[in-house]
């Protein structure tokens, strides 16, 4: 593998790692270093002491509505026909999730080599416009819920009038005027076409619930039993439930819509203070859903 840009704090060192570094151009490694600093400033009122852009590199897959990069790492073995995606922080008033992306690529540095038989994506700020906004939002800075924006086969008949309906017009769920609309949204769609992952983890909070989407008995048309029944043993394995789905959701998108098995890791709260308590408890099971391999 080639050297990695690895950011300490706020500086920028050269290791060699298992990732992708000399795919970084100058450009982008300039509004990383910045993507960094600003993390940085926002630890110290939470009481984390973690580097802002743990080892692994960082790359630049689009831009928020205000500009900001929205960033991901890769990890692991290429060639592995084994890829999970992960994805934190949609939503930026939900803290826990951030700090479990951090924490996570940093675990990933050092336990997933080029020789491993998985292969990782994760973007651990998915909404960074609505984390550095205050107060921290969960809209992105349109006023849209980009886990409502997926253009999802029933988002035209049914997102605008569940959020009426159901929600009441509630502004912190607002799906958007027309699907697909955010580049927080479509950047989460080019992560899923990019890189074709077998399996899916969005971590949110604060439900405390592992929530599974995808193929299953009921769903059987459109896929083999074979595959059905491996993402159900997936699911029993990590003791997964399904607990319903809405329009624009990224697990109606990816669960039902593509077939990927997509399970959103609910954090028992949003208290930024019991964030470890929250890695140290679901890491064994992120690690479970990396690590299951479709035969």
């Amino acid at each position: 593998m080639k050297a990695a840009w690895f950011a300490f704090g706020l500086g920028w060192v050269v290791t060699l790692s298992m990732t992708y570094a000399n795919e970084v151009d100058p450009n982008e490694s300039a509004s990383l270093k910045v993507f960094c600093q600003d993390l940085v400033s926002t630890f110290s009122p939470l009481g984390w002491k973690i580097e802002p852009c743990p080892a692994g590199v960082f790359r630049v897959g689009g831009q928020s509505v205000k500009g900001r990069p929205l960033v991901y790492a890769e990890f692991g073995n290429r060639d592995a026909h084994n890829t999970t995606l992960i994805l934190a922080m949609v939503h930026g008033d939900e803290i826990t999730p951030l700090y479990l992306g951090l924490q996570l690529s940093q675990f990933l540095t050092q336990n997933y080599s080029g020789q491993s038989k998985a292969h990782i994506v994760i973007a651990p700020l998915v909404n960074p416009d609505s984390y550095f906004n205050r107060p921290r939002l969960r809209v992105n800075a349109n006023g849209v819920d980009v886990n409502r924006n997926f253009g999802t086969k029933d988002w035209q008949a049914q997102a605008l009038k569940a959020w009426k309906g159901k929600f009441r017009s509630n502004p912190r769920r607002f799906p958007g005027h027309t699907p697909d609309s955010e580049p927080e949204t479509l950047f989460q769609k080019k992560l899923i076409e990019q890189f074709k992952p077998d399996k899916i983890i969005s971590v949110h909070a604060p439900l405390n619930v592992m929530d599974y989407d995808g193929p299953n008995q009921l769903t059987l048309k459109g896929f083999t039993q074979e595959y059905v029944e491996q993402c159900n043993l997936l699911r029993n394995k990590v003791r997964a439930k399904s607990t319903g789905f809405f329009p624009g959701s990224l697990g109606n998108y990816s669960g039902h819509n593509l077939g990927i098995p997509t399970f959103t890791l609910e954090l028992p709260t949003s208290n930024p203070k019991l964030a470890d308590d929250y890695w140290k408890k679901f890491k064994e099971g992120i690690k479970a859903v990396i690590e299951y391999e479709f035969k």
